[in-house]
């Protein structure tokens, strides 16, 4: 009997500490798609007075715009973790 009861404990923790995780990659995922929403669509809409004109040419094609969208999506999550280490309390 105090094998199966060591292996429910087992397996309540193992499924308690996947569903922080889960909940965890959850709330990032949202927030981070939160931050994304706010960056303009497209690099051009980036563009600057003070941007010379053949700079901007770099900003439109289509491997400027999966690099910008690389660009973006990497620093909303990183971002996004950055707030979810503070938000979440200190298991100490």
């Amino acid at each position: 009997m105090n094998a199966y009861r060591a292996y429910d404990s087992i397996e309540n923790r193992r499924w308690a500490s996947q569903q922080l995780v889960d909940e965890k990659d959850k709330w990032i995922d949202d927030r981070a798609k939160e931050l994304i929403d706010m960056f303009p669509k497209t690099p051009i809409m980036n563009r600057s007075l003070f941007l010379p004109e053949e700079a901007c040419y770099a900003l439109m094609g289509d491997k400027a715009q999966e690099a910008y969208n690389d660009f973006i999506s990497t620093c909303a999550y990183a971002r996004a973790e950055e707030e979810w280490e503070r938000k979440a309390p200190c298991p100490f």
